[in-house]
């Protein structure tokens, strides 16, 4: 908040916010089952069920409501790693929520908007996996169905299948829980269109190249350092054979790694295979997201364990976590983007508007439509039909 307060001092209603959400739910006119529309071409229900559920109080306090939900769903995923067990070391336990946060989750948008919610419910979802089973039946049929609601919450969902297949190899005791979240994942993707999903890139060496670079800049370095080269590309796959040689004998890290690395690939595979990527060629940073949040996760984790091979490294810990917010401050530096958005001054003004509209009566054959601006993804309301179009300047 310290980082980006004039963005939590006026909430506004940023990118698809306006018109997913607030436009489509305002009035509280729909019916329940609107939490199931897809514009996108994929389900998000708990987005919708969350804005279907505002839409129902004040509306000068919805984009309030907005924002303090996404960043409580924000702080609680970056606060779930530190309880999976990974992390044994205090220094790095204390720290990793900060890196997580402020450089893992790689904009600000992922804290005031529903929209952008669709990566860090997945993200949450994922790093429940690693939770150890609850103690109660009843415990873990609540948890699994939790977890499918956030299944069908985002088309990231789809990361749980490589997950469950790892996990099941390496270890025992959720094949259960994790072979029913498969099927679950299958349905959903079943309902995402069909034009969505782009398999034929696998095998165009243009799209190989790109993803081998952006694993490498933007994720293995984390967009510093300059654009993609054959020395990061050297240096990353020395980091890697040198953590394999040092782990050799640590099967329970090389396993963990080996589910992170897979996760880290398999949410650029889900870009490059669809059809995101071949409207805009380009590599938005919501795309990058879930990629850099567990590359980071694999990080502490390794340095975790390479501070508990010997009982004296332990407080080697305190060096880590300085290092860390000298990466921080460096990241967010370099990255103005992650800490800023332009302002919405004029909401207030405009909410008020319609709070006051409200109030009118225009029953007999009057209405009218309030909107802020003309960008392309701008609040919208209709009071009342017909509408007769009044812009707030």
């Amino acid at each position: 908040m310290w980082r980006s307060w004039p963005n939590y001092a006026l909430p506004g209603l940023y990118v698809e916010d306006n018109s997913h959400y607030f436009n489509y739910f305002y009035g509280n006119t729909r019916e329940f089952s609107a939490i199931l529309h897809a514009p996108n071409g994929y389900h998000n229900i708990l987005n919708n069920l969350l804005a279907f559920f505002i839409a129902k109080i004040d509306v000068r306090l919805q984009p309030t409501m907005y924002l303090a939900l996404a960043t409580v769903f924000a702080v609680i995923t970056v606060m779930v790693v530190p309880c999976t067990g990974l992390l044994k070391n205090r220094y790095l336990l204390f720290i990793a929520p900060f890196l997580l946060g402020l450089s893992g989750l790689n904009h600000l948008f992922y804290y005031i908007t529903l929209t952008y919610q669709i990566y860090v419910l997945v993200i949450l979802l994922i790093c429940l996996l690693f939770w150890e089973p609850l103690k109660t039946r009843r415990a873990n049929i609540m948890l699994f169905a939790m977890l499918s609601l956030l299944i069908w919450s985002g088309p990231y969902s789809v990361l749980i299948v490589p997950f469950s297949l790892c996990f099941i190899l390496f270890f025992k005791g959720k094949t259960r829980l994790l072979a029913a979240l498969t099927i679950i994942v299958i349905l959903y993707t079943l309902s995402v269109s069909e034009n969505m999903i782009l398999l034929r890139n696998l095998w165009k060496p243009e799209i190989h190249q790109v993803w081998i670079e952006t694993l490498v800049a933007k994720v293995f370095f984390m967009e510093m350092r300059g654009p993609f080269g054959p020395r990061k590309l050297i240096l990353s796959i020395l980091f890697l054979v040198g953590i394999v040689v040092i782990f050799r004998r640590d099967p329970f890290y090389l396993k963990i790694a080996c589910i992170l690395l897979v996760l880290i690939n398999s949410s650029l595979a889900a870009l490059f295979l669809s059809k995101k990527y071949m409207i805009s060629l380009r590599i938005l940073p919501c795309y990058l997201v879930i990629a850099q949040f567990f590359w980071l996760i694999f990080l502490l984790f390794t340095a975790d364990r390479l501070l508990s091979i010997r009982k004296g490294f332990y407080h080697g810990g305190l060096v880590v976590a300085v290092l860390v917010l000298l990466f921080i401050y460096r990241d967010n530096s370099l990255h103005p983007a992650k800490r800023s958005a332009p302002i919405m001054p004029q909401l207030p003004e405009f909410l008020q508007l319609v709070y006051d509209t409200e109030k009118l009566d225009l029953v007999e054959n009057k209405g009218i439509l309030l909107q802020l601006g003309n960008t392309n993804f701008r609040p919208i309301v209709q009071i009342g039909v017909p509408p007769v179009q009044l812009e707030a300047k």
